[in-house]
């Protein structure tokens, strides 16, 4: 069941934000609003030798209109009946860091922007965070995204590793919400055989009352390509795949199908890892 949601938003994105309260409102969940603005450019400030005055003024200000968001937020979520909490988180992008992922792991889910690409925003430093770090499945939704949560058709995509595993697990709740659900394998070295053995994973949806259909295709260009070409071709609302990640100097970064599928995304995607 999903219950209790996680909003990461920040005074720049607005796409989160009306997407998890269309959420909340299908599955009666509770939502909890974090608005941060991390704090930052104080060097940028120290090499401007800009007065220290304008310096406070200037967080101040930031902070003001990061609150002003989670108020906004508030305000929409009781005019649709759904219990909110909002929090601000300003601070070292460590801590913030910290404190998000210590609510994400008490929440059934999490909700965030795509990263921008011309603009960046407070809230995108933590998308991996969230993704990699906090034990729980959360949805991007693309930057340019208007519509509400919608299930007619989810697309599973499925490769039989853990993280595909986790994410349908972890996708359960929605997937019995769809109309429709398809799951395709992007047959490649790394997935051989995946399909002769994809029966398991529908006749397991079966058992819990979900009749998906399945496809095993060829990329002749990424696995990524293929996977959107599937969704368009579908009509999906929603994409469900494993966050893939591989550890580098003891941090733990997005791999690169990950990372590609996050900059091309054309749907909310759901991602576990």
């Amino acid at each position: 069941m999903i219950k209790d949601l996680l909003v990461v938003t920040d005074a720049i994105g607005d796409a989160a934000g009306p997407y998890a309260l269309s959420l909340a409102q299908t599955f009666g969940a509770a939502t909890t609003c974090v608005c941060v603005e991390p704090e930052g450019g104080s060097e940028d400030f120290a090499l401007a030798e800009v007065r220290y005055d304008l310096v406070v003024s200037a967080r101040e200000e930031a902070l003001a209109v990061a609150r002003e968001a989670a108020a906004n937020f508030a305000y929409a979520a009781k005019t649709r009946d759904v219990a909110v909490e909002t929090d601000t988180l300003r601070d070292s992008p460590g801590v913030v860091r910290n404190r998000l992922l210590d609510l994400a792991r008490t929440h059934d889910l999490a909700i965030i922007e795509q990263s921008g690409t011309r603009r960046e925003k407070p809230a995108d430093v933590f998308l991996e965070d969230l993704l990699l770090g906090s034990g729980r499945p959360t949805i991007v939704v693309p930057k340019d995204w208007s519509p509400s949560a919608r299930f007619d058709a989810v697309t599973v995509a499925w490769d039989g590793s853990a993280p595909a595993a986790r994410a349908v697990a972890d996708a359960l709740p929605l997937l019995l919400r769809a109309r429709r659900v398809n799951v395709v394998t992007v047959q490649t070295e790394a997935v051989a055989g995946v399909s002769e053995r994809s029966h398991r994973l529908t006749t397991h949806l079966a058992r819990h009352g979900i009749d998906a259909g399945y496809r095993a295709t060829f990329s002749a260009t990424s696995v990524v390509e293929t996977v959107l070409g599937e969704v368009a071709q579908s009509g999906s609302d929603l994409l469900i795949m494993g966050a893939y990640g591989h550890s580098r100097l003891r941090e733990l970064c997005l791999g690169g199908t990950s990372r590609d599928m996050l900059c091309r995304m054309t749907i909310p995607v759901m991602m576990s890892h």
